[in-house]
């Protein structure tokens, strides 16, 4: 049975100061936690963590009606170019890049569509930000006290759907305008639909996403098969749907859910594949599972699900790290229990491949956390032992250079800011003491290899030019001009030089000199600038 194969790429947190981050000590942002920084005691890496700023322990905001509060004042950027007229790198493209118009309006009317669904009295809404407050600690700092399923308790989805869902719609939206997406037309079948299979769905969360980022999407043939332990998410999220597409004025895809472990993904699609219930024939197009694997579980294949459904868990020095042993086996079950939805079971070619050569896709995202950027980068490996290519973002499918040799202090995982979010969910946000200054995610796109890879090899004593993916904050380096950068390639990691002006994400190409210097600390390859090849010239 092939596998699979991708990658994501790591991304250290941004820190205002100026001192050397390690490429092994990335941090999710932690104000969304609610909770100043835990101290770095004697870990001399954490040194290099940077979080985004946070309102002093202790301190709540002054009460008031949420959903009515005055302005809060929207975040700055993550990063800021000090040469805006001059560039010193090319940017090819980002991982992460501003909303539409659309997109962001529609994030605007998104509590008019909840509202319909799942109706607020005024003591609900007074009493809002404390139910997000108390269930961000249930499903972070308090997560070993969540002993039923907290979708039971009206507060609790009332803050999950006004509150977790809006924001977890604002990162995935950003992540999925950009990434190389197969399109649905070219995979529906002749009279029928693609299939969007999302597993561990929760309240359709990524479905929605996608529908939010893509728009020339809206009107194709698609159809959705949301699979959950639990019955009542998606069937809140297939109503929001509907409802949030009415007060648009948009068409939505229709929704299948389905109950079950993640396991069952290609069990439960099997009728929609065989147009049997007299609904459409459909070919597999996209087979997602968001914010699902850092809540797997060894031992528990049956049980495959969600607790929490989309919420981050908690980061910190004492979270787990890579999955190993039996957690690294469930991930690689779940790897073939997926396979045939991509795959014949020869491993020759898709199943139902259309004449197009257009092939489905696997996507995985996780939150930026040690847990979830670990758990990306073990399943990369995994993917790429049985088969399978990194189509994104990993700009290469050689070993991941922050998998190997870095005990568990680095993870792939990218931050980005919060600047379109709409002005209801900030102020939202600060009320429940929760405000935003960044956001993370650890993606990573699979697809099937057409070919072997091969590294570009460039004769002795000449340079190459490879596709790098950045991953880190800013942070000074001496003797390197500006602020510096680390970028993924398949040769390693790579220290851009005078890239403050780049962001978390981004993918250009490099020059790797032959007798380019190594970094003392990370020992990373150290890249000048394309502006330092200008000016050394005559």
């Amino acid at each position: 049975m092939p596998r699979r194969t991708a990658s994501p790429s790591a991304s250290p947190k941004s820190r205002a100061s100026d001192r050397k981050p390690s490429p092994a000590m990335p941090r999710a942002p932690r104000a969304d936690k609610g909770k100043p920084a835990a101290p770095s005691g004697n870990r001399s890496d954490n040194r290099y963590d940077s979080r985004p700023g946070k309102p002093p322990a202790g301190q709540r905001p002054e009460r008031r009606d949420a959903m009515d509060a005055p302005r809060a004042p929207r975040p700055t950027r993550e990063t800021g170019s000090r040469f805006p007229s001059a560039l010193p790198w090319p940017r090819t493209d980002a991982l992460f890049p501003p909303l539409d118009a659309d997109a962001r309006q529609a994030l605007e009317c998104l509590p008019e569509a909840l509202h319909k669904i799942w109706p607020l009295n005024a003591a609900h809404r007074r009493s809002l930000p404390e139910d997000v407050a108390a269930l961000s600690r249930l499903l972070t700092t308090e997560r070993r006290d969540l002993r039923r399923p907290y979708w039971s308790s009206p507060a609790f989805v009332s803050a999950y759907l006004y509150y977790f869902l809006p924001w977890n719609l604002l990162r995935l939206t950003r992540l999925l305008a950009a990434l190389p997406l197969p399109d649905p037309r070219a995979l529906a079948p002749e009279g029928g639909e693609a299939l969007l299979l999302d597993a561990g769905s929760g309240p359709l969360s990524l479905p929605l996403a996608l529908w939010l980022a893509r728009p020339q999407w809206r009107e194709a043939p698609v159809r959705v098969l949301a699979l959950d332990s639990a019955a009542r998410p998606p069937e809140l999220g297939k109503a929001l749907f509907a409802s949030w597409g009415a007060c648009l004025g948009w068409k939505t895809w229709p929704v299948r859910t389905a109950q079950g472990p993640l396991e069952s993904l290609a069990r439960q699609a099997a009728p929609l594949l065989a147009g049997k219930g007299g609904a459409q024939r459909c070919r597999p197009w996209l087979v997602t599972a968001a914010n699902v694997l850092n809540e797997l579980r060894p031992g528990r294949k049956g049980g495959g699900g969600r607790q929490a459904w989309d919420e981050e868990p908690e980061d910190g020095d004492g979270a787990e790290v890579a999955p190993q042993g039996p957690l690294a086996e469930r991930l690689d079950s779940l790897l073939d229990a997926f396979a045939p939805l991509l795959f014949r079971h020869n491993g020759a070619e898709p199943e139902n491949a259309p004449e197009s050569g257009a092939s489905p896709a696997l996507l995985f995202v996780e939150p930026g956390t040690r847990l979830g950027g670990n758990t990306i980068m073990r399943l990369r490996d995994l993917a790429l032992e049985g088969g399978l290519a990194a189509l994104a973002p990993c700009p290469h499918n050689a070993a991941c250079p922050l998998l190997a040799g870095q005990g568990g202090r680095t993870w792939c995982h990218f931050t980005f800011d919060s600047r379109d979010a709409p002005d209801w969910l900030l102020r939202l946000s600060t009320e429940a003491g929760l405000a935003k200054s960044g956001l993370s995610l650890a993606p990573l796109l699979l697809g099937a290899a057409a070919e072997p890879e091969t590294v570009p090899v460039a004769a002795p004593g000449r340079e190459k030019t490879l596709p790098a993916r950045v991953l880190s904050a800013p942070f000074a380096v001496p003797g390197l001009a500006g602020r510096a950068r680390y970028a993924c390639t398949a040769e390693g990691l790579m220290l851009l030089e005078d890239a403050e002006a780049l962001a978390s994400g981004d993918r250009l190409p490099v020059r790797l000199m032959p007798d380019a210097p190594r970094d003392a600390k990370s020992r990373a390859r150290i890249i000048r600038s394309p502006r330092a090849h200008v000016s050394a010239k005559p």
